[in-house]
Order: structure tokens, then sequence, then C-alpha cells
């Protein structure tokens, strides 16, 4: 059997085999069930949760008063170690908390100098697949000791990392991050400072929801 489209002859199978191509082509443009996710979409989004331990040196740079800037007369040999756990906001912001601690020492008797930051933490991250880079800003006070002397300082610190994503869970990198410890002095506002140091330290990073 034969039918007929302008003058040409046209075999029923062949007719039959062309629909079914017309109705496969539409189908065959959806992605499959099992197709990956679109890589625009967010890694992560409200309700996760990011657990990291930092390990690294500290730089002390200098001391700002009223005087200009001076010296800590603190040697090159210190360092610090924290914890800090957040939450996604959405799927680029994350609010949390660090608790930390730091030491350095003095020249030339080797007196310590202890810190006990605790803060409350903002980040931003970028999504550079597979790395991501946290832009983050701690606020909150730091415990410090310093021979006999004991001080309740308010810290200011901000950041940045770059960090490898390993996998869904795991990610690895360093961080970069900037020390701003005032000490207030009201009684005696030439003896108030802002000490400045510098932190250099690895990261490894667990999510989790």
């Amino acid at each position: 059997m034969r039918w007929y489209l302008g003058g040409v002859r046209i075999p029923v199978h062949a007719a039959l085999l062309a629909l079914l191509l017309a109705c496969a082509l539409p189908a065959a443009a959806q992605s499959p069930p099992g197709a990956a996710p679109d890589p625009a979409a967010p890694a992560h989004g409200l309700g996760d949760k990011t657990l990291s331990l930092s390990l690294g040196p500290t730089f002390p740079l200098f001391y700002l008063s009223s005087a200009g800037l001076t010296g800590t007369n603190l040697k090159l040999l210190g360092g610090t170690a924290s914890i800090s756990w957040s939450a996604y906001v959405n799927g680029a912001i994350q609010i949390g908390a660090e608790i930390g601690g730091g030491f350095a020492f003095s020249r030339p008797n080797w007196n310590s100098l202890l810190m006990l930051p605790i803060l409350v933490k903002g980040q931003y991250v970028l999504d550079l697949y597979p790395f991501e880079v946290p832009i983050s800003l701690g606020v909150g006070m730091n415990v410090v000791k310093y021979g006999d002397l004991k001080n309740l300082d308010l810290l200011i610190k901000p950041g940045a990392s770059l960090m490898y994503i390993y996998d869904s869970k795991w990610s690895f990198g360093a961080n970069l991050a900037w020390w701003w410890d005032m000490q207030f002095y009201p009684t005696d506002p030439s003896q108030s400072r802002i000490g400045n140091f510098l932190e250099l330290s690895a990261s490894v990073l667990y999510h989790y929801q």
C-alpha cells in the first residue's frame, strides 16, 4: 500500500518511520533522569553546615597608637589554631562562630603573649569549582595575657581563603587573615593601641547537613 504526497508515492512503512522519528526527537532533547545537575546551580543551600580546623603561624607586624606606628617587640615565632562552625543562609553566605588560640614571644626576654579570640563570623563564598574562595569577617573579643597582665580586647579579623573541593564532604586549603586587636584605656587614652598581626594558616573543612 502506498500514500501520495504531492504526486510522489510514499510507502506506508516509510511514513510510519518518519512519524516515530518526529515523536522521538523532543524526548531525546530532554535530560535523562540520571543527568548531572546544572553546574551553575549552588553546591550548598540553607541548612548546610561546615566545621573547620585551622593551624599555622602568626606574624606580629606593628602597633598603632597616638604616637603613630611602633614595633611590637615580638619575635617572628608564634602560631595560632582555631576551630569554626558555620551554617549557610543561602548558596553563598555563611554565618557562624570561631574560637581559637594564639601565642607569641617578646624579645629579648622571651616573655609569652597568649591570646584567646572568640568571634562571630560571616563569610561570602565565591564558587570557582573545583575551588571555593570564602571572604570572611570576624568580630568579637580577644582575651590577652602577657606575663602578669591580662586584658579583654576587641578583635576584628578580616580574611580570605582558597579551598580545594576534594569531594562533597571535604575541602582543603589555606587562609590569610589580618588581626586588629584593639586595646582601649579610657582613663589614659595615650596607652590605647591597635595591634596588627598577620595569620597564615592551613585548613581542613567538613561539610554536613
